[in-house]
């Protein structure tokens, strides 16, 4: 395949944002872990996070290896962004399903939490008040 300007731009704007955009995700994949190495769901998505890290990496040495020999199959560079965007697509469910998650068990935080103050209340205040009046006993 002949490479025209437009694609050496491409190739040359793959290799700039993509070593950038792996720093990240390594960085952000690292964080995720390590805030979350406790929980199951946090440490998941960090290695959705690194393993994503590590294919926009690969996708970076295929396109710099295409600057360098243009008559070089884009193959690898496809395969590479292929497995990418299953990684992200995998990240994108699982962060969905993190949320719902979250947000049933914020519902049922408040709604057991809710039910334990109801059950502090007195419903007969007058049952007790003669159990207060002889502990304190008669200050008049």
């Amino acid at each position: 395949m002949q490479q025209t300007e437009k694609i050496i731009q491409s190739l040359h704007s793959i290799t700039k944002w993509g070593k950038v955009g792996s720093i990240f995700l390594y960085i952000s994949g690292g964080l995720a872990i390590l805030i979350g190495f406790w929980l199951v769901l946090p440490a998941a998505l960090g290695v959705f996070l690194i393993m994503m890290g590590i294919h926009v990496q690969k996708s970076v040495n295929a396109a710099e290896q295409l600057i360098q020999a243009p008559d070089t199959s884009y193959e690898e560079l496809l395969e590479q962004y292929a497995k990418m965007m299953k990684m992200q697509t995998l990240f994108a469910i699982s962060s969905i399903v993190a949320a719902i998650l979250s947000f049933i068990a914020i519902i049922l935080m408040l709604i057991l939490g809710g039910l334990a103050f109801l059950q502090e209340i007195p419903s007969d205040i007058q049952q007790y008040e003669g159990e207060y009046e002889e502990e304190l006993g008669d200050f008049y």
